[in-house]
């Protein structure tokens, strides 16, 4: 039998269990589709969107997600406002992984809705996107009470890079909300040296939660922020060991020979991830200063850890 004979007479079969009485015969039915190829395919999915059982339309939303198409997203911007929270969950997940620029009015307009729920997933769904004609949504999301819609708006703003959108960033790393300020750390990633928000960007290294001082380590490094260099030596000795390993990580980037001394004695961590970030670093920051601290830890218990030394101590020789 020829392949697509095959395919077929699965989607017959599939048909015919999408509407079946059994719920559960309904929801099988609809997982399996994600397998389909094909306008018949979707065309059951955006069907099993509407069905009387809440896991049935859930399992529809989530196989939906395999498949592309302006209807595909006007399906699952409808499922936002589903009564059933499962649902809507699903629907904002797929919705998420859509890349279709002919749908961005329709999440534009869904991102003012007045269901903060629905804000917030038209949003994430528009970042990838990247269409300019988002940037006043996301400017105005950025005043909305719910801070998950804060955030999603700052993440439109980060992929958009958009200076225009600088005075409100820098507003926003002043948030209550401490998820939103992140985001204001991660959107920060245009940044460029010298310019407006780079100094917020090196105050978040200094922020009371950790992610927060994490993610700006982060966007420092992506950005190679040279200003941050102070800063990030001195989160080298954060209480929070996920920061050290991204300042490290910033500092290498940076080449930051100043760091050399303070990147040393993170050999001596109890947490490997730790040592061999700093040993990373000071292999790209090359220089022959870190020769005795890399030489005293050639016999970390860790194998990976130890590669990563040799790599170091290969570029730091190579510098003399």
């Amino acid at each position: 039998m020829p392949v697509f004979d095959a395919f077929d007479d699965d989607l017959d079969d599939l048909k015919e269990r999408a509407a079946d009485p059994d719920a559960g015969v309904r929801r099988v039915a609809m997982m399996e589709l994600a397998e389909q190829v094909g306008p018949e395919a979707i065309v059951l999915l955006l069907k099993g969107l509407g069905d009387p059982d809440p896991e049935v339309r859930a399992a529809a939303a989530k196989a939906l997600d395999e498949h592309d198409g302006p209807e595909v997203v006007e399906g699952l911007v409808g499922s936002l406002e589903d009564p059933d929270e499962t649902v809507r969950l699903s629907a904002a997940e797929s919705l998420a992984d859509k890349k279709e620029p002919s749908c961005g009015p329709l999440l534009i307009e869904r991102a003012e809705h007045s269901d903060p729920f629905v804000q917030a997933a038209a949003l994430r769904a528009l970042r990838e996107l990247t269409l300019p004609d988002a940037l006043a949504a996301a400017l105005k999301a950025l005043r909305n009470p719910a801070p998950e819609v804060r955030r999603e708006g700052l993440g439109v703003i980060g992929w958009l890079k958009a200076e225009q959108a600088m005075p409100a960033l820098i507003a926003t790393a002043s948030d209550e909300d401490p998820t939103v300020r992140r985001a204001t750390m991660s959107a920060l990633v245009f940044v460029r040296p010298g310019g407006p928000g780079a100094s917020t960007l090196v105050a978040g290294l200094s922020d009371p939660h950790w992610q927060v001082r994490e993610e700006a380590a982060v966007s420092a490094a992506k950005i190679r922020l040279p200003e941050a260099t102070v800063a990030l030596i001195g989160a080298l000795g954060d209480d929070v060991w996920q920061v050290r390993i991204k300042a490290a990580n910033a500092l290498g980037r940076l080449k930051a020979e100043s760091a050399v001394d303070a990147l040393g004695p993170l050999l001596d961590s109890d947490i490997p991830n730790l040592r061999k970030e700093a040993a990373a670093a000071l292999g790209e920051i090359a220089s022959p200063a870190a020769i005795p601290a890399l030489e005293r830890a050639m016999d970390d218990p860790d194998p990976d850890v130890r590669k990563m030394i040799r790599w170091a101590l290969g570029r730091c020789h190579a510098a003399v």
